[in-house]
């Protein structure tokens, strides 16, 4: 066992007294049971054909693992002008609910939700008879076993119910801000009953730390007919360890549109497993990154097709400098008796180094005959006669490369349904080359 899980192991033991939801049995005996099975497979590693690109073990090796300490007193976010992410999302009308260290801070939040929409602590949360099942989903093995490390030591986080036929009238915004050094274990659960919608907009900043790790899971449920869009931006401190795991499960002729954009972290992995429940759903999981240095990001997605009739696209564009680190991993399974099954998945690299590296595993695993899947991947350079065309009509090469690295990656953009925050993703994407620019100037 490495000392990065004997540390976590420590942490449960010496503080589970005080986790939310202490006095409930089932909780506890769910937590008991995650902690066994993490303890029993340690942390994930190259071995797992899963996680062959990815050794998290090592990382974390480096990382403040002790939970970060409870924040108050004020916040200071870094410089707008430097780090375009933190003003994303601030032109849009929305709900914010701010986290520090992984802990909610509902005096530097504010919301006031429409009728039929409840939105709670963690701790109240685990209460409520709709969160249980959320909790209860068994997706361990197949994260690696970091969704149990999650379930386990979970701390804080927010439950979302939203009740059928009922709308979030603006998009709730989850403000996740890293204050000091350590580790936050986060459990955002969210259920959306029949006919409901709603979106929600998450971003992950550094404000102050440096080595910390953050461990984020969101489960999510719809019902019949709902509709949830989720747009991440992750842009963490450089030294920063970034996982995040999300589940959904989605009934009838629901619909999850589900988009991630990566700047940040020294190491990320982010993880998506959706399962269709009810025929005529959809589900969109897509995500575009953007990375330089010695940084490495993961994506890794499965779409579980369990039942006939549902459609699923895959989109994810990386564009890599210096000698960072891609990685994709998507899955999509077609059940035996998943009939009329269309499921497509795409990931698409540009590398602007030579030192950078991209590794890319699209399958499909088809059990029924009646279907349309596709799956594909492609790694590229930019292309020197675009490049050359650019500068021909007076355009400098620096203009010209970020021209068609924002073309590169606006097939991902197009894929999120809201807006306003397609337009700030776009911004975003230009803001990174200046960034990145100015560093190897």
């Amino acid at each position: 066992m490495t000392d990065a899980a004997r540390n976590f192991i420590e942490t449960y033991e010496r503080e589970r007294a005080a986790l939310p939801g202490a006095g409930l049995a089932w909780l506890g005996a769910r937590r008991a049971e995650a902690l066994k099975a993490f303890a029993e497979a340690g942390l994930p590693h190259r071995r797992l054909e899963d996680w062959r690109y990815t050794d998290l073990s090592r990382a974390l090796g480096g990382a403040t693992l002790s939970p970060a300490p409870l924040p108050d007193g004020a916040v200071v976010l870094p410089d707008a002008a430097k780090r375009a992410s933190v003003a994303a999302f601030h032109d849009i009308d929305r709900h914010v609910i701010v986290f520090v260290n992984g802990r909610l801070r509902s005096d530097l939040s504010g919301t006031k939700l429409p009728a039929g929409v409840t939105l709670m602590s963690l701790g109240n949360a685990l209460n409520s008879t709709w969160a249980r099942p959320l909790v209860e989903t068994k997706v361990e093995a197949q994260a690696g076993n970091v969704i149990a490390l999650n379930t386990a030591l979970m701390r804080d986080g927010i439950g979302l119910h939203i009740a059928r036929g009922a709308k979030l009238d603006t998009p709730l915004h989850l403000l996740f801000l890293a204050n000091d050094d350590g580790a936050s274990h986060v459990r955002n659960l969210v259920r959306l009953e029949e006919g409901a919608e709603a979106t929600i907009f998450e971003t992950h900043l550094d404000a102050g730390a440096r080595n910390y790790f953050v461990d984020h899971v969101t489960d999510v449920s719809l019902g019949k007919g709902a509709a949830l869009t989720h747009v991440k931006i992750q842009d963490e401190a450089a030294d920063a360890i970034h996982l995040a795991s999300l589940t959904a499960e989605l009934a009838a002729s629901s619909k999850l549109s589900s988009f991630s954009l990566t700047l940040g972290a020294k190491l990320s992995r982010s993880q998506s497993f959706v399962t269709f429940r009810g025929e005529g759903a959809e589900a969109h999981v897509n995500g575009a990154t953007a990375l330089s240095g010695t940084q490495h990001g993961d994506h890794f997605c499965i779409v579980d097709h369990a039942v006939p009739n549902c459609s699923s696209r895959t989109l994810f564009k990386t564009v890599l400098d210096n000698a960072s680190t891609g990685v994709f991993q998507g899955k999509v399974i077609v059940r035996p008796d998943a009939q009329k099954t269309d499921g497509r998945q795409m990931t698409n690299a540009l590398l602007l180094s030579r030192d950078a590296a991209m590794n890319a595993k699209p399958e499909l695993e088809i059990y029924a005959d009646d279907v349309q899947c596709a799956h594909g991947s492609t790694i590229g350079e930019l292309n020197r006669e675009a490049i050359f065309y650019l500068r021909s009509r007076g355009i400098d090469e620096p203009t010209a490369r970020q021209l068609l690295i924002s073309a590169f990656l606006d097939d991902a953009f197009e894929t999120v349904p809201h807006e306003a925050a397609r337009d700030d993703l776009r911004k975003l994407a230009a803001s990174w080359f200046e960034r990145h620019r100015e560093k190897t100037a």
